[in-house]
């Protein structure tokens, strides 16, 4: 992490926010080290990021920032991003956009 590695950050957030390898469960320094990690290229981080902002279940729901973040994430070639946005896209009545 102190050599900016933004797989080995992501990783870390990821056992932050479901508190595992005996780190207590931390969803705050979860999405801190999200946010690093995708500043520094990670694309999943910000699938991560889009799909906890937008489902709003361990922080408060920004459906629009959750969804810039897995367009981020699409845009760079993340397949479950792009799956993401195409079922919201199906959820909001856009059957015709999601299939694009």
């Amino acid at each position: 992490v102190a050599k900016k590695d933004p797989a080995a950050i992501n990783d870390l957030a990821e056992k932050y926010f479901y508190g595992e390898l005996g780190l207590q469960q931390n969803t705050r320094k979860a999405i801190k080290l999200w946010t690093e990690a995708a500043e520094l290229g990670s694309i999943v981080a910000l699938c991560h990021l889009g799909t906890v902002y937008y489902g709003g279940d361990t922080v408060q729901e920004d459906k629009a920032k959750g969804v810039e973040f897995l367009k981020m994430a699409a845009m760079q070639g993340d397949v479950l991003s792009r799956r993401k946005l195409g079922a919201i896209e199906a959820c909001n009545g856009s059957a015709l956009h999601a299939v694009r």
